[in-house]
């Protein structure tokens, strides 16, 4: 400013200055306003591509499995329960001889999936299956059908699970969560709990770090996701034809989200100096929620019942993820313990962290009661043990963190509190691992397949029915007359129907086959899932029983 000035024009130029800086400052913040608000919009579209769907399953087919037809199908057709979509080859039918005869075109049409076949020669065909359900995970299975008379089962090369790929997408899910965690909790510890961080330069590359690791493990994921999703081994990754396949479904949507959400935090990070700390605070927390409900999008919560409160609950439990773990790395890798408002600063971030694991705790609570069902489910399958297992160690990080909100009452306590806050971490990032695997794992609800077992009064005897679950579609049936002593009767005459009220199926005859005095058993193959009414006819006299038959 010119010294020759007077008084009062020296006035007038510094406010003059000063009405210029403001105006620049606000051209800055309404610039960046409108690029968020472009990439947020973006985003949005890209996140809300189309319906979800539960986690499919093979509902019926045509041919129907094990039918021996008089002619050769022109088409193969499967119906699932919900919406899939289909990769390369998603649908495989070999001729007696091994060799294939699809199209190769494979159709899909909501729930339904067709091929065209070339079969014409006499014998028994394998149709071999891989979809992909709407929640992201591949589901495969195959059975057979017969044209003119059954012969031995071909040989095909059927889709499996390359799993190497698949421990390469739980790495990727693992570096996303954590990535998460330091971006978005490391941005919100220091805005929220110690502003004076950012002067330190290892809190901000631990802000940053996370923004890397975060668009890294995007893209990881999506080039890997394509030939797990059709089948293939390491060999396919990069072909651009699967990478479009991925793009195309939910899955693929959120996760280039966001990577995209990551990178503009990033860039907001590096630019923090044309912004306020209240302002970057507001920024980070929208674009935050919009990484939390990309990860809710691309895994359990984008399928099944009670969609919109799945989102909300698997989104909130992220978020609340993230701001607990990433405010515990930046205690434990920043500078904290040596600053003199250190004891100001972790009681901050203790009701923060106190708020984030309440909300993780109810959260959690209700996607266990959404993805498991029934307690009966939790140890048969994978998702049950995972869980157990995850549960375990969410009480034990509780544990110490409870441990550790006792410390900062003593004088010493803060010393002390550092090594309560290593192991808190060490043990939130082993629960991101079976995180990670929760996410891959078929949930309880789907995956268990309970046995039956009932006792019917018929003829003066009684009759023992069990049935159990044998595959998809299919289960054993077991059938015991007994007598009042308790000895099996050789009873005259029994026979077994199914009926699936529902689909107006039925009955269909069970060919029970005789295993011994009063014993029968059966290997049960019905042509779409449901809950069949089993009929047990005992001597002219008839009882039911309730077969859930998936």
């Amino acid at each position: 400013m010119d010294d020759s000035l007077g008084p009062a024009e020296a006035l007038a130029a510094r406010e003059t200055h000063l009405a210029r800086t403001r105006r620049r400052r606000r051209s800055r913040i309404l610039a960046v306003r409108t690029a968020l608000g472009t990439v947020v919009s973006a985003v949005l579209l890209l996140l809300t591509g189309g319906p979800a769907a539960a986690h499919a399953e093979l509902e019926s087919s045509d041919p129907a499995p094990d039918t021996v037809l008089t002619t050769a199908p022109r088409i193969v057709s499967l119906r699932f329960s919900e919406d899939v979509s289909a990769p390369a080859g998603a649908v495989r039918v070999f001729a007696p001889d091994g060799s294939r005869v699809d199209s190769g075109r494979v159709e899909t049409d909501g729930g339904r999936v067709t091929v065209g076949v070339g079969a014409s020669a006499r014998g028994t065909y394998l149709v071999a299956w891989r979809v992909v359900s709407d929640d992201s995970h591949p589901v495969s299975g195959a059975f057979t059908f017969s044209v003119g008379v059954a012969s031995a089962v071909p040989t095909g090369q059927a889709q499996a699970t390359d799993r190497g790929l698949q421990v390469g997408l739980g790495i990727g899910r693992w570096v996303g969560y954590v990535g998460s965690a330091l971006l978005v909790g490391g941005l919100a510890f220091l805005c929220w709990c110690w502003p004076a961080g950012w002067t330190t330069r290892r809190a901000r590359r631990i802000v940053l770090g996370g923004a890397v690791l975060l668009v890294v493990a995007s893209i990881g994921s999506l080039i890997i996701k394509g030939p797990l999703d059709a089948g293939l081994g390491w060999g396919s990754l990069g072909r651009g034809e699967l990478a479009r396949e991925v793009l195309a479904t939910t899955y693929g949507r959120a996760t280039l989200s966001r990577g995209l959400l990551a990178l503009l935090l990033g860039l907001l990070v590096v630019g923090r100096s044309r912004l306020s700390t209240r302002e970057l605070g507001g920024y980070g927390a929208l674009l935050g929620a919009c990484i939390a409900v990309s990860f809710a999008l691309a895994g359990h919560a984008a399928a099944g019942d009670l969609r919109g409160l799945a989102l909300l609950s698997e989104s909130v439990h992220v978020l609340a993820m993230s701001v607990w773990l990433g405010g515990l790395v930046v205690l434990v890798a920043g500078s904290v313990w040596r600053q003199p408002d250190a004891r100001r600063v972790v009681l901050r971030f203790s009701s923060v962290a106190l708020a984030s694991v309440t909300t993780l705790v109810v959260t959690g609570l209700f996607q266990t009661w959404r993805q498991v069902g029934t307690l009966a489910a939790l140890w048969p399958t994978t998702y049950g043990r995972e869980l157990t297992v995850k549960v375990c160690l969410v009480l034990m990080v509780i544990g110490v963190a409870a441990a550790g909100r006792q410390l900062l009452r003593r004088r010493d306590g803060l010393a002390l509190l550092r090594r309560s806050v290593v192991a808190e971490t060490v043990i939130v990032l082993a629960v991101l691992g079976v995180t990670s695997a929760l996410v891959a794992s078929e949930p309880a609800r789907t995956a268990y397949r309970a046995t039956v077992v009932a006792t019917l009064s018929l003829a003066g005897d009684a009759v023992r029915v069990s049935a159990v679950p044998a595959g998809d579609r299919r289960s054993r049936l077991q059938v015991d007359v007994v007598g009042a002593d308790g000895r099996p009767v050789a009873a005259a005459d029994v026979r077994a129907t199914l009926t699936l009220r529902a689909e107006s199926i039925g009955p269909l005859p069970v060919a029970l086959q005789i295993a011994g005095p009063g014993h029968r058993r059966a290997l049960v193959s019905v042509p779409t899932v449901g809950t069949w009414r089993l009929a047990v006819t005992v001597d002219g006299e008839t009882g039911y029983v309730s077969l859930p038959i998936r």
